[in-house]
């Protein structure tokens, strides 16, 4: 409207109270005196705001009154919420049915299925949004309001708590207004999918957001997204040699030494299929509960001793700085230091126990992954049996796919060394 007026549209603009005129003081008023400064007038009927002292008060309570409102709608919502009443439209795949005693959910008999089918095609297919819109497209599906579908309502659907029956409030606050605490009531909907195959999900989109506009899923490389250079820890990307008697190469590279020998100086390139079969053939040594033991014990106390040791250095260190501020501190009380003193003594402390506490957090997380690491004990091994039991079956994608929820990488060095990184 502001536009449109400035562009000659109107001279005069009526509006019955300022809080109409925008969220907050600030607003109301740069649009005021905007308007104003192109010659187009701003008449309020039922409040006067011709003096400018008068305006700023006006667009104060103005303001006021509008987050006010705001607030108490959003506090309505969220008691309403919290009674189990859900607020705005029905989520894609349910439906209310409305009875004598108040209302019920059920799953759309139309929807649901739909729902259950952008499941497999992410989880199993390994599709990312943009390919399960086109996929359900073709199979005549649409969305609601007999829309084709698109990759941003794929992603809303996929992304929302309700497929696993829980309502969830306050998520997405509004630009302007302040967060607020999200309100969850469990078993709210007749849920769609399991506790597991949320999980399931919610772990194949975290690990497509690893990897930028999908290029490492969609590619028919088995290791792509996966396999890393040993030396510079950069991805390595499938390509297909110039051809040798007739016959072409396919081989994985290192993309930054690819790009440049600054990035990287190693020439690591390997052939396609030999280091496929190896780190399957290596993958497989995992299948045995012992071998797991004994491969993860090697690095894990290793590295779980180092860790262990400096965390202990970095905690006596910061306890020595914290003693001596504290010396510093009885110093100034009693006027042996002054404040200038005290500064100059304290603020190297200062900030190398901030760098402590960030390294001693870095540190913790770290014991803490390492300790996480006995249960892959468990976990691995059957991951890995079913993973090359169901291979031969699967396609490209497929295999992909389960690879991808086994291994995080596998680095790869010059001299055809490996070492995987499995998921925690």
């Amino acid at each position: 409207m502001v536009d449109f007026v400035i562009r000659g549209g109107a001279e005069v603009i009526v509006v019955q109270f300022l809080d109409r005129f925008g969220r907050n003081p600030r607003e109301i008023l740069r649009r005021y005196w905007d308007l104003e400064e192109h010659g187009v007038a701003v008449i309020a009927t039922d409040e006067d705001i011709q003096e400018e002292l008068l305006l700023l008060i006006k667009a104060g309570m103005a303001g006021a009154e509008s987050r006010r409102t705001s607030e108490r709608v959003r506090a309505y919502m969220g008691r309403a919420v919290e009674k189990g009443v859900h607020v705005g439209r029905p989520p894609y795949g349910y439906r209310r049915i409305r009875e004598a005693e108040g209302a019920r959910w059920e799953q759309d008999p139309l929807e649901a299925p739909i729902v259950r089918e952008m499941f497999s095609l992410s989880v199993e297919e390994n599709l990312g949004y943009k390919a399960i819109a086109d996929r359900l497209s073709e199979a005549g599906h649409r969305a609601r309001g007999n829309r084709p579908f698109a990759s941003f309502t794929i992603q809303k659907i996929l992304s929302n708590e309700a497929l696993k029956g829980t309502l969830v409030y306050g998520k997405r606050p509004k630009k302007g207004n302040p967060e607020r605490e999200l309100v969850t009531v469990e078993d709210f909907f007749p849920a769609i999918l399991t506790q597991e195959e949320w999980q399931r999900l919610q772990q194949r989109l975290s690990i497509r957001r690893e990897h930028a506009r999908g290029q490492a899923h969609a590619s028919d490389y088995l290791l792509s997204g996966i396999v890393r250079c040993g030396n510079c820890g950069g991805p390595m990307i499938g390509k297909v040699g110039s051809a040798y008697k007739g016959r072409r190469y396919r081989n994985y590279w290192c993309s930054k030494a690819v790009q440049s020998r600054a990035a990287c100086p190693t020439y690591n390139g390997h052939s396609a299929p030999k280091l496929e079969r190896a780190i399957l053939e290596y993958l497989g040594e995992f299948s045995d509960p012992a071998r797991v033991r004994e491969l993860v014990a090697e690095g894990q106390q290793r590295n779980l001793k180092a860790a262990e040791a400096e965390l202990g250095r970095v905690d006596r260190r910061i306890d020595h700085l914290e003693r001596e501020f504290l010396k510093h501190l009885d110093l100034l009380n009693r006027g042996i230091l002054n404040e200038e003193e005290f500064t100059k003594a304290n603020e190297a402390k200062r900030q190398e126990i901030e760098q402590l506490r960030s390294r001693k957090a870095d540190l913790e997380e770290e014991v803490q992954r390492q300790q996480d690491q006995a249960a892959m004990v468990n976990r691995v091994p059957a991951m890995v049996r079913s993973f090359l039991k169901d291979f031969e079956a699967l396609d490209i994608r497929r295999q992909k796919a389960h690879l991808q929820t086994i291994l995080k990488a596998a680095h790869v060095h010059r001299d055809g060394r490996i070492e995987l990184e499995f998921r925690s």
